[in-house]
């Protein structure tokens, strides 16, 4: 199971993780609010986008950060979206597809 070394955030206003297996990952935080997995973003069943790209500011900012167990960061974000959480194996992936 992959595991973060290090959460860090970018002078440019980025998320970033040091992966335990030495690589890196950066997001723009708007990408990482559009990619939020959670039930009110993404249908359970179909796995549909529900997430309006329009409604989310293109300034948005992260409130906080916390870890949740030894697999997820759960984000509080600006817009008022509190059910985020971001597992470290999607994470990686979305690292891996861009």
């Amino acid at each position: 199971m992959i595991q973060p070394l290090k959460v860090f955030r970018t002078k440019n206003n980025e998320l970033g993780f040091d992966w335990d297996d030495g690589t890196r990952s950066v997001f723009k935080l708007r990408d990482l609010r559009l990619a939020c997995p959670c039930a009110l973003c993404v249908d359970e069943n179909t796995g549909e986008h529900l997430l309006d790209p329009k409604t989310v500011p293109e300034d948005i900012l992260i409130e906080s950060i916390q870890s949740i167990g030894r697999y997820a960061v759960g984000i509080l974000w600006s817009d008022g979206h509190r059910t985020g959480i971001y597992p470290y194996d999607l994470l990686k992936r979305l690292t891996d597809k861009a």
